[in-house]
């Protein structure tokens, strides 16, 4: 038998070698004639009951007809499979030694031990008659082989009831090849990762492919591709990076080819969720690599293809491999975008809110600033008006260097000063001759009189030639010097501002989920913003996402347009847009205590009169707004209102229309406060439509605008100052019977659901949830989503707990004696005027006393020192009455002494002094006490001025004082 073999290889080489000589005419083989005769066929969806692959034992595939030797087949190692040709055919035939002819006229022998496996096939193939030896190569016989053993083998273990031990058969194996023969090489029909890699098409269309092998799965550091510098020295070892890498290996059937995957592909392949086997379908992949065009079979490691997870999604398990018959990229949610995912190949949306334009500008020192249209138009203003000084002042210096320079060479030149005759000066013609001549002479104005009209007509065009020369030389240096100031940067150097639309936008397809997104158009066209509505649904194609930077921290994708998005209008269905839209309008003041309220995107529209404005730290301002019924909302901004370029609009006794209104709701807020973000907008004269029924509402329903203003203001003090003095009861509505009704006539401006007839809840109170299924304007519709329907339930199970009882509050006991302060001892004399008639110097000169007034007893200087507190007995203080008449005694003998006292100071300074009275300084004393008790200070002043005596305790006192002040 062997000898046989052998003898049959040989000749099966021989008819090789004859075949090589010869022209062979193509010939479709019998499959590819079965699938393009136009007979309907059985796809492969409906041959297996459309049931999906399914897993079975070892046990199961082998009772169900699977060799056991196919069980361990997978991509990797196909290429190596053998058949054991005794499984498939008899003994007899594999013993005559001439081989096995199969279909198409192939002849397939075996080796010795009776197995086939690649070179076999592909012999066999090449000895096929219709089959040209000299169009193929080992490499794509062996690449084809490879391919579909693994195809066949997936088949028949992962449908083994249908397919068990029919597919991968020897004779099924030759037809694959001979009908892949066909294909390609007699029909030039190539697969897609063919014509990729051969630049003949390109990578972006929608394709479908299937995992084979996972070549790395984690992370590893990634150096750079620079190579080796001329002097042999190595890369630096700091450009390598920690990057997270996934590679992966997929084919379209035909080829494979290497993919890199993107972060979050990378984490659905650590997951498992990508596994070997799985088929794919991406849009908008990369060819990244070489950028040669070369065969697959040929490509180098570095070619590769780059998918993105935004764009990529699992394919069904019987799609059809390669090129998706619709080229355009699938419709995608927007739930299931990564933020790092890459490009989006199309989303389909509804415009929930268009805001305004805003200008981002980037400083030199890498820093973005955003504004609005007003805030940028005075921008620019100034920014040009500090250009056109710069730019003058830059003019200036270089015009005056100019000028320093020329008056630097005249000086020169007036050191070589000569004169001409007027022969000389006659027989000067040119005007370049001319003008120096002019110029070095001592008397300039006498030569240029003697010249003839010729001879100035000469010096004026070439004084011109030099002016000319001399102002581009100046402009030369003016744009060199502007340049040089454009790096600086405080210099002259251009704004770099870039105008950005921003839309929210929901999913038009998600009806469960209520999240809406950001998208951000980058210098949008007119076109497009003409085109582009509220309320309208869009197809957009090629998107690129990033991570929103928004303070809720919820991770949602923002979207990005870029230079290749087209946008597509469609027709909305009326139940997407109820379910979905809501129409902007006016919010009506009170709704924003409802807890149930949920304004659309969480910003609300407001119109209302500004009440007034408070300055926070840090430049922010609270405005406060108030409607008809005198309802306040506070209106928080996290800048100045300078910054926003609403100082002009945003004024007390004004009425102000404020869009895109960022809502939080708050329980312990009295009142309810709207924040204005970057998004924001302040009008006095809106061009919504909606806004303006609003301010001609207001308008006409509040006639007195300074009263009307004078009583919000009012209650807004009294709000901040006891905010529990102003809650209303649970039965109180939206009008106070206590204030004026500022209602015009006019009531079909006036809404139906804040007319006086039907009960609301105000603003600082919360209505029973029973209260407000009732009322018919507290903004909640009937058809709720779950989500709210679940959070209301929940508040009407919350508001039927009954309250705690009141807590009694926690008394200390402190004793008396703590609380008794400790009083130090104060002088109580009244003030009281003295005077002294009778002072006589040396001189015997007579003036009056200056006037002796006892102060204040709480000025500083008759505080009691501490020294003098330290000696006071004041347990003597708080004895008896029986003490009282002791002290009296006391007083007097201590009056006699200070008296005596004060006569002999007053010797040693030569003054005489009458005779000291101190009995009848007390009385004076008493009797204007008396007087001030009475209320008459004429009275006591009379009674002091009989008293002409000096008192000699007031003396003492005020000499004391005196010391003091002096120390």
């Amino acid at each position: 038998m062997v000898q046989n073999l052998h003898c049959a290889r040989d000749m099966q080489e021989m008819r090789l070698r004859k075949k090589k000589r010869q022209n062979i005419r193509p010939w479709p083989g019998s499959l590819f004639m079965a699938k393009t005769s136009g007979v309907a066929r059985i796809s492969l969806h409906t041959a297996v009951d459309a049931k999906p692959p399914a897993s079975y034992s070892a046990e199961q595939l082998y009772r169900f007809g699977v060799s056991r030797h196919m069980l361990q087949i997978c991509s990797e190692n196909a290429e190596s499979f053998r058949f054991d040709l005794r499984d498939y055919f008899s003994r007899d035939l594999i013993k005559a030694g001439d081989g096995v002819q199969l279909a198409d006229g192939g002849r397939l022998i075996p080796d010795d031990k009776g197995t086939a496996g690649k070179e076999e096939f592909y012999r066999a193939l090449c000895d096929t008659p219709t089959v040209d030896s000299k169009l193929i190569s080992e490499s794509w016989g062996y690449n084809h082989f490879r391919w579909i053993v693994w195809k066949l083998a997936a088949m028949e273990k992962a449908f083994p009831k249908v397919f068990g031990s029919k597919c991968l058969t020897p004779e099924r194996l030759l037809l694959q090849l001979k009908y892949r023969y066909d294909v390609e090489i007699d029909k030039s029909q190539r697969s897609a990762i063919k014509k990729i890699t051969e630049r003949d098409d390109t990578a972006a269309k929608t394709l479908v492919l299937c995992v084979s092998k996972i070549l790395s799965t984690g992370s590893k550091p990634i150096p750079h591709t620079n190579r080796k510098s001329d002097n042999g020295a190595t890369p630096n070892k700091d450009l390598k990076k920690e990057v997270p890498v996934g590679i992966i290996e997929v084919t379209d059937g035909w080829y494979g080819i290497n993919v890199l995957l993107d972060p979050p592909l990378v984490a659905l392949l650590q997951k498992g969720k990508l596994a070997v086997g799985n088929k794919i379908v991406t849009h908008g992949a990369e060819l990244v690599g070489s950028q040669d065009a070369c065969t697959p079979l040929e490509a180098p490691e570095s070619l590769m293809l780059k998918i993105s997870a935004n764009s990529t999604r699992p394919a069904r398990w019987y799609a059809k491999l390669g090129f998706h018959r619709d080229p355009r990229p699938f419709r995608l949610p927007l739930s299931s975008l990564y933020s790092d995912g890459g490009t989006v190949g199309c989303v389909d949306l509804i415009i929930l809110r268009s805001y305004p334009i805003q200008w981002m500008e980037k400083k030199p020192n890498g820093v973005y600033l955003f504004r609005n249209d007003r805030a940028e138009e005075r921008e620019a203003q100034r920014q040009a008006e500090s250009q056109q000084n710069k730019m003058e002042a830059l003019f200036t210096k270089l015009q005056a260097e100019f000028e320093n320079e020329h008056e630097a060479k005249c000086k020169s030149k007036d050191k070589k000063r000569q004169r001409f005759s007027r022969q000389q000066i006659q027989s000067l013609q040119d005007g370049a001759e001319l003008y120096e001549a002019i110029e070095s002479s001592s008397d300039p104005g006498y030569l240029e009189a003697c010249l003839t009209d010729q001879q100035l007509k000469a010096l004026s065009n070439h004084r011109q030639v030099i002016n000319e020369q001399k102002q581009a030389k100046l402009q030369e240096e003016f744009r060199k010097a502007l340049e040089s100031a454009k790096e600086d940067e405080n210099g002259c150097s251009k704004r770099d501002v870039t105008p950005v639309w921003k839309l929210q936008v929901v999913d038009c397809r998600d009806h469960q989920s209520d999240t809406a997104y950001m998208l951000n158009i980058w210098r949008p066209m007119l076109e497009l913003r003409s085109l582009i509505k509220e309320g309208c649904r869009y197809r957009i194609y090629q998107l690129s996402t990033s991570q929103s930077k928004g303070l809720s921290g919820s991770g949602v994708v923002q979207l990005t347009a870029t230079k290749k998005t087209q946008f597509q209008q469609l027709q909305a269905s009326p139940e997407s847009l109820s379910r979905l839209y809501h129409p902007r309008q006016a919010v009506n003041f009170r709704l924003l205590s409802d807890p149930l309220f949920q304004p659309p995107c969480a910003e609300v529209d407001l119109v209302g009169y500004v009440i007034s404005i408070e300055e926070k730290q840090g430049g922010a301002q609270v405005i406060y707004l108030a409607d008809e019924n005198q309802n306040l909302v506070a209106l928080k901004t996290w800048t100045s209102l300078k910054q926003l370029a609403a100082e002009d609009i945003v004024k007390p006794l004004t009425l102000l229309a404020a869009s895109n209104l960022q809502w939080r709701h708050s329980r312990a807020a009295d009142i309810p406060t709207v924040y204005a973000g970057d998004l924001s907008v302040f009008s006095a004269s809106p061009k919504e439509v909606h806004l303006q029924d609003a301010c001609l509402r207001l308008k006409n329903t509040v006639q007195d605008i300074q009263h009307f203003c004078k009583e919000c203001e009012e209650e807004l003090k009294s709000i901040k100052t006891d905010g529990a003095s102003s809650l209303h009861s649970p039965g109180e509505f939206c009008t106070n019977p206590k204030r004026p009704n500022w209602k015009s006539e006019n009531r079909n401006l006036v809404p139906p659901c804040l007319d006086n007839k039907t009960p609301q809840p105000s603003i600082y109170v919360f209505n029973s949830p029973a209260c407000m299924k009732s009322t018919q304007c507290v903004g909640v519709a009937e058809n709720q989503d779950p989500k709210s329907l679940k959070r209301r339930r929940g508040l009407d199970v919350l508001s039927c707990i009954p309250l705690p009882p009141p807590v009694t509050p926690v008394r200390n006991f402190v004793s008396p004696a703590i609380n008794k302060a400790f009083r130090p001892p104060r002088r109580c004399e009244t003030p009281v005027t003295i005077t002294n008639p009778g002072v006589t110097l040396n001189n015997s000169e007579t003036t009056p006393c200056k006037t002796l007034a006892i102060p204040n007893p709480f000025a500083e200087d008759q505080w009691v020192d501490d020294e003098e507190l330290a000696m006071i007995n004041t347990q003597a203080l708080l004895n008896g009455s029986g003490e009282d008449i002791k002290g009296e005694s006391n007083v007097k003998a201590a009056t006699t002494s200070r008296s005596t006292l004060i006569q002999s100071v007053c010797s040693q300074n030569n003054f005489s002094v009458d005779k000291p009275a101190p009995e009848r300084g007390l009385e004076s004393r008493q009797s204007v006490l008396g007087a001030q008790e009475n209320g008459n200070q004429d009275e006591a002043l009379q009674n002091g001025e009989q008293n002409k005596s000096v008192d000699p305790l007031l003396c003492q006192q005020k000499l004391q004082t005196r010391r003091k002040r002096k120390r």
